[in-house]
């Protein structure tokens, strides 16, 4: 009967048919982190722009160069056995030690469907990247360096021989041009944090956030906006696309702004663009800097876009003034904003205090030539170019 113990095994105690729904889900977070950490690069890299999850690929990165868009296309290849070595069968379909191989095979593995992106997107193609958590074998290690290097290789010269008929038979492509496109392929292997269950992600990512950031934050604060990251990303890949889409509607849909970054990150973006905007070569750092300080400090959004402003005036003030200045009177003007900067982060000193040493400053001036050009925001954009500079 249903109620009675029958004797019989245990659900753990018999072998699943199948286990391709976790599978499944362990390869979809390995693709999300891989996106999830190209998306950090938005962070720094001024080309990149955007990155599209699960649109032509696994993940699609946009640069701006030149005036032109140029994509780079990942695939994200995970293995549960760590000791794994992925070999060139396994990737290009050619077997070990063949002399001759089916075109057809090259066209169905994963290098094929990376290198065919070179020959449908053309001049707009940047770099075909295959990622893995594991290592590559020997023969595959050969292989990458004589794509690279253009040494002798009889993968590489078979890769060759059979490109175009496995990627363009309709319109043949002339030898240089494929050795060109070939060039494109990446393998990158080995990278700890496309594997599921490591903690090696939230390690590394927040590494990346700080050097890109100069945010230090706490596991569970990396944490949270780690995952908040990878939310996006799989909101991103699962959003329904149109079956004829327009290129704002894909942006909107499938990829991830340096704006959604901004806000992930609480990051002002009001004060990122004042930065940015005005040659700032560390925009990014400067602007999460005064938005940590400025939070601390009991801040608005508002006003910590006005402090930004600022920060930028004096920037300009100081590179046109330094050299027509007294250099007496303007060392000893900055040893005061300094002092007192220092002293109000310190301190932990409300914005008012801050208001009154400044004020305090303004008043003390002597010379006559420096308190005419000097003003009060001025002066508060000193005490920030300070601390960013000093990152106290």
């Amino acid at each position: 009967m249903a109620g009675e113990n029958s004797g019989g095994p245990k659900l753990h105690e018999v072998e699943p048919r199948e286990n391709i729904g976790r599978e499944t889900i362990a390869r979809y977070q390995a693709q999300f982190r891989g996106a999830a950490f190209e998306c950090l690069s938005l962070l720094e890299d001024e080309a990149l722009d955007r990155v599209y999850c699960d649109y032509q690929d696994d993940f699609v990165s946009r640069l701006h160069v030149n005036g032109n868009y140029v994509y780079n296309f990942f695939q994200v290849k995970t293995k549960g056995k760590l000791n794994y070595q992925w070999s060139v069968n396994d990737v290009l379909g050619i077997r070990k030690g063949a002399k001759t191989c089916e075109p057809a095979k090259i066209t169905d593995s994963y290098v094929g469907k990376l290198l065919i992106h070179t020959i449908r997107f053309d001049n707009s193609c940047g770099n075909v990247v295959f990622l893995t958590n594991v290592h590559l074998n020997d023969d595959l290690e050969g292989l990458c360096d004589a794509i690279q290097k253009g040494s002798d290789n009889n993968y590489y010269k078979l890769l060759l021989k059979h490109f175009n008929d496995a990627l363009s038979p309709g319109t043949p492509i002339e030898d240089q041009d494929i050795i060109d496109r070939i060039k494109k392929l990446q393998l990158k292997s080995n990278i700890s944090y496309l594997n599921p269950h490591d903690d090696k992600f939230f390690s590394e990512a927040r590494e990346t956030i700080y050097q890109y950031s100069e945010i230090d934050l706490q596991h569970s604060e990396c944490e949270g906006i780690l995952n908040n990251l990878i939310s996006l990303v799989e909101r991103k890949s699962f959003g329904k696309l149109l079956e004829e889409i327009g290129e704002k509607d894909l942006d909107d849909i499938a990829g991830v702004s340096l704006t959604e970054m901004l806000d992930i990150l609480s990051i002002s973006k009001a004060a990122y663009q004042s930065l940015r905007d005005n040659g700032d070569s560390q925009a990014i750092k400067n602007a999460s800097i005064i938005h940590r300080l400025m939070s601390k400090a009991g801040a608005s959004e508002r006003m910590i876009g006005f402090v930004s402003d600022c920060k930028v005036r004096w920037d300009i003030w100081f590179r046109d003034k330094r050299h027509t200045i007294p250099e007496f009177e303007l060392n000893f003007i900055l040893e005061e904003i300094e002092n007192n900067a220092a002293e109000w982060v310190k301190s932990g000193e409300s914005l008012q205090t801050l208001r009154s040493r400044i004020y305090k400053v303004l008043s003390d001036l002597d010379d006559e030539d420096l308190s005419a050009t000097l003003d009060r925001e001025l002066l508060l954009g000193a005490v920030f170019s300070f601390l960013v500079r000093g990152n106290p």
